[in-house]
């Protein structure tokens, strides 16, 4: 169990990711939790139109307009704030869910953009729960390689990516070590499973 060619599949539940969230990180570097903050947020394509926030007294306050049936409708949500401790001091941000007041990182916009809510309450999914450890493998590769400007799918040279500018070397070579590696057990598991099932090794 839980080996590669193995998985559960989640079809028919919307993915994270796949629709406009709102991170608190992002929030948190724009500004926007500091006390009498208040700006128009760009939120593009979400469905969303002239999206406008404050915060004051740990509450992130937004509204916006949608069109639903030919008539506007103005939609206000207030998102309590939380804090907790960092291990090396200062506090780290959570929003808490609308709905059921879970502690998250990110709200998720509803399909109709009139709610925002956790993950939970829209019952979603990761990506990477609807495929087998080999897909999740794929994914763990193509992500390390983003993280230093590369792709999987990019042709021959995309596992060699550049160096980006002002990343420490040492960090580079980390990442596309823990890339290769991850490439080469994916390999390793692949060659085990057809000569298990097919007596013959991959590729």
């Amino acid at each position: 169990m839980g080996g590669y060619g193995s998985g559960r599949t989640y079809e028919g539940r919307p993915r994270v990711g796949a629709v406009k969230q709102i991170k608190v990180g992002a929030l948190s570097k724009m500004g926007a939790l500091t006390e009498g903050w208040s700006a128009t947020l760009k939120w593009a394509g979400s469905g969303c139109d002239g999206m406008e926030g404050t915060f004051a007294d740990d509450t992130l306050r937004l509204s916006w307009n949608v069109v639903a049936d030919r008539e506007s409708l103005r939609v206000v949500m207030p998102i309590s704030v939380s804090w907790s401790a960092c291990n090396y001091g200062g506090r780290r941000p959570w929003m808490l869910c609308p709905y059921c007041a879970r502690r998250v990182s990110a709200l998720h916009l509803s399909s109709n953009s009139r709610h925002l809510a956790c993950r939970h309450c829209f019952n979603m999914t990761y990506e990477s729960r609807n495929v087998d450890a080999i897909g999740r493998s794929w994914m763990r590769e193509e992500k390390l390689l983003k993280r230093i400007g590369g792709s999987w799918g990019g042709g021959p040279f995309s596992r060699d990516p550049s160096r980006p500018k002002g990343m420490h070397s040492t960090t580079y070579r980390r990442i596309h070590e823990a890339a290769f590696d991850e490439m080469w057990r994916r390999e390793e598991a692949l060659n085990d499973l057809c000569m298990a099932r097919f007596g013959c090794r991959w590729g």
